[in-house]
Order: C-alpha cells, then structure tokens, then sequence
C-alpha cells in the first residue's frame, strides 16, 4: 500500500508503534531542533535514520572543545522526549546500527518552562552528558548505567556510560543525540527502569456500535462509497470502501469526524458528538458532481498567522485527496482564507490565505495529484464565516479552505 505523504507539520506529530517497540516516524528538519523533539512513549525505540546537519536552529554551539557536560557545537543531531513511567533509577542504551558511528548525547530535565528557548543561552545545563570517543569493544553503545561513576563525560578517550540518574513518575526529560561525523546509520533508543513500573491492570471499557449508511441525496437509493473515520482510534484515521452501510464498535463517547468519497459524486463529511447510546446511526447523502459546486473542507485549519496546518486537518486533507484520486477527471481551486474581524482585506491577509491554498495545493502534489488538475487563489478576510468572531472556535473557522469544482 502507497504510503500517503503529509505536510511535515503532521508528520512530526505522529507516532507510530511496533511490534518490537516504537518505530520512528519519517524525520524532519524540524526534528534536529529542542522544539521539533520526537515523543517516545515506548522502552524501545527504533530510528532507523538520523537529522544531517542541526536542524533549523543551531541551538548548541561555541563551547570549549573539552567542556564537561556540553558538545562543542551540534553536528548531525535529533531532539527526542520522554516521560519516566514510574519513581525508579533511570538507565538506557544508544546501540548504533553501524559501531563505525559515534554517538554522543546529552540529557536535560525537561519540566523547565520555556526549555528550548533557554538552551541555546545555557540557562539550562545538562543532568547527563556523554561526549566520549566511541567503543567498539561496547559495539560503539553508549548511554547511563548503574556501574557508571561519572554524571558527565567530556570528549577524548573515555567511559562510554554515564552515571544512572533517579527519576520520579511522570519526569520529563530532553534527550538530544549527535553524531560528530556523517551519520552511516541509526540507531535503537532501550530504556531500563529498576525496578520497573508496576503493569498497568486493563481496564474493561463499555463499547458501542457505530452504524454508518451511506445514500444517493437525489434517489435515495443506497451506493456504495468510501469512508474515512476521524476519533474512532487514537491518532488514527480509519478507512473503509466498497458498502453502502459499515458497522463497527468503537469505545463509549467518541467524537467523530466522517468523510465519504465515491465516484462522480462531492465528498462529503459530518461530525459526530460522542454519547452513550448503545448504537451511533450515521446517514450520509451524496450529491452528484457538478461545475460550480463549492465545499467547505471542515477542519483545515492553520497556526494564527502561518500557513502551518495543524494536526486535526489530518482527516479533511486525506478525504480531498481521495476524491481526487476517485475522479481523475475532476479539476478544483482551492481556496485560502484567512480571519481578519475590523481589518480591510489588505496585501498581508491576501498572501498569508494564498499561502495557506498553496500549502493544499502542495500536500496533493505530493501525492501524485497532477498540476494540472489544481488552481488554488488566496481570498483574504473578504469571505469571513464570521466577520465578527465571539470565541475561538468562530476564529478558527474563518482560517479555512474551501474548494471550487471548476469542471468534471
């Protein structure tokens, strides 16, 4: 199965959990900087690639080649955080997948406000370094230990572990690993916790069913149509073709998101407010294609003032691209907006809502969408829903994309 691309802003949100542990999601630029750290919510994880270069931001830099507890500047790095599971001492292993890479790390405590804008000034200091010269005796491994002695080592011949550190439930930290030469491989992240947290007791969650039929808006007849499902599993949109009704059972009080494509019809998508009722009915009426028709595409929405989608635009952005992909024949504009109340619509508000359309247009091209077939234009503040939001939620809906069938 293709794997569909999204823009890096969702893709740096999103993890993805394996058999073995967590596997890294694909990484960015964003990722080799403090702000763009990568959660791991696993004992095991495995990143497959590393950063090249320090990311957006050279945040790390200018210190004393053997200074103790800090690199002499970022080279190839990657910012990860984590939460410690439980009161304990603290150990873990970097393992190159290459011994030729040498590792080195650094730890901070991460429950610091504002920790990434501190770093780059030292206003923070490391809990745990380890800038030693690698070991292939170890495999090249480094990381904290229980026998290690030494909270910091600096650069040269040394200790390949640092000193373990005692963590309580719930402890943030930052770790960031750099590679010093240009990375010929990745790496597994294992962290050890001793003693180790107690297991969780599974809790047994009254479910419900969700009833989804989908029907011709005109005939009324029932047709066959693709779903996409948005809150159903965490961190997830669930897709289904080839019925006219599916039936599922999901968790109790889940809200939902519902989109459906199918063939010379316009997508179309609900919400659905999670309750309590043993069966959620949905009923879905499509609406032939046709020159002229225009769709609001529920919840794309965007940073205030960027054209940086955020992560809930995941499912409205995969349901466009599947009504592309069903009507190959079909050409769109897509529209930018942006949320302006008491302003006229002035050449600021013009270029940040056609950045926003580019920004659709872009995730389209990128998964095969041909130019073509695409246009898109920024409108300003001119066509607000709300030219006078009361709350945020009215704002948000004002940052909004709209989509035009041009023809079909």
């Amino acid at each position: 199965m293709r794997r569909i691309r999204l823009p890096s802003v969702l893709v740096c949100c999103l993890a993805i959990a394996g058999v073995q542990g967590q596997d890294a999601v694909r990484l960015t630029q964003e990722n080799g900087d403090c702000t763009g750290a990568i959660p791991i919510a696993d004992s095991v994880f495995h990143q497959p690639a590393a950063v090249r270069g320090f990311g957006n931001k050279l945040e790390i830099k200018e210190n004393p080649v053997d200074h103790l507890q800090w690199f002499e500047r970022e080279h190839h790095t990657t910012w990860y955080k984590f939460r410690s599971p439980a009161t304990t001492t603290l150990t873990f292993d970097i393992i190159p997948d290459d011994p030729a890479d040498d590792i080195d790390f650094l730890l901070f405590e991460g429950a610091i406000p504002g920790i990434c804008e501190k770093i780059p000034d030292r206003q923070v200091q490391p809990v745990r370094s380890n800038i030693s010269r690698n070991d292939p005796a170890l495999g090249s491994r480094c990381g904290l230990s229980r026998e290690a002695t030494e909270d910091y080592v600096r650069s040269g011949v040394g200790a390949s572990y640092s000193r373990a550190i005692e963590v309580k439930e719930g402890d943030l930290f930052y770790l960031v690993i750099d590679y010093q030469d240009r990375p010929l491989a990745g790496y597994t992240i294992h962290f050890h916790y001793d003693p180790p947290p107690k297991p969780v007791e599974e809790e047994t969650v009254e479910q419900q069913q969700l009833v989804i039929n989908i029907t011709d808006a005109r005939s009324r007849e029932p047709v066959e149509a693709n779903v996409t499902i948005d809150g159903m599993v965490f961190d997830k949109v669930v897709e289904a073709k080839g019925s006219s009704t599916y039936t599922y059972r999901m968790d109790m009080y889940r809200n939902l998101k519902i989109g459906c494509v199918r063939e010379g019809y316009m997508f179309t998508s609900v919400k659905v407010k999670g309750s309590m009722e043993p069966t959620v009915t949905v009923d879905l009426k499509l609406t032939p294609i046709a020159a002229g028709e225009h769709v609001v595409l529920e919840d794309i929405r965007f940073v205030g003032n960027e054209d940086k989608v955020l992560r809930q635009s995941e499912a409205s952005l995969l349901l466009l691209l599947r009504f592309m992909q069903a009507n190959p024949r079909v050409r769109i504009e897509v529209e930018g907006h942006v949320n302006g109340p008491t302003f006229k619509n002035k050449k600021e508000f013009i270029d940040l809502s056609t950045s926003r359309a580019r920004a659709v247009y872009d995730f389209l091209l990128v998964n095969d969408v041909e130019p073509e077939r695409i246009s898109y234009v920024g409108l300003g503040n001119s066509r607000m829903l709300f030219p006078e939001p009361k709350n945020k939620e009215q704002s948000e809906a004002n940052r909004r994309v709209e989509v035009k069938v041009m023809s079909n």
